[in-house]
């Protein structure tokens, strides 16, 4: 499966929308739209809406704690946005949900 990635600005921060998978062929693809995000002085507040992503593995978890770590040495933040179960799963089972901020609704249902 494919994994499709966009963003948009909102305010003072953006969202990153995903669907698809996250694995070693499409990861790179996710991490070169937050790196943009984050780069060049972006918004403080980086969202990712996961509500879309139906498997992630652990290359995709690298790529988020990466850009997690750049988003954090600019003074910003990533947070993860309505995984699904089986992403959220693998998030508890590596420890990675006490690491990032982890919303349980689609950004569009929060306001955002």
């Amino acid at each position: 499966m494919e994994l499709s990635v966009s963003s948009r600005s909102h305010g003072d921060h953006a969202i990153v929308t995903a669907s698809g998978e996250i694995d070693l062929y499409t990861a790179p693809r996710l991490h070169s739209e937050l790196a943009a995000v984050i780069g060049n002085g972006g918004p403080t507040r980086v969202i990712v809406d996961m509500s879309g992503v139906e498997f992630c593995d652990s290359t995709g978890m690298n790529v988020l704690l990466s850009c997690l770590r750049q988003a954090r040495e600019r003074g910003g933040e990533l947070e993860l946005a309505a995984p699904r179960p089986a992403v959220l799963k693998i998030l508890q089972v590596t420890g990675l949900d006490s690491v990032f901020t982890i919303a349980n609704d689609p950004p569009a249902r929060r306001g955002q």
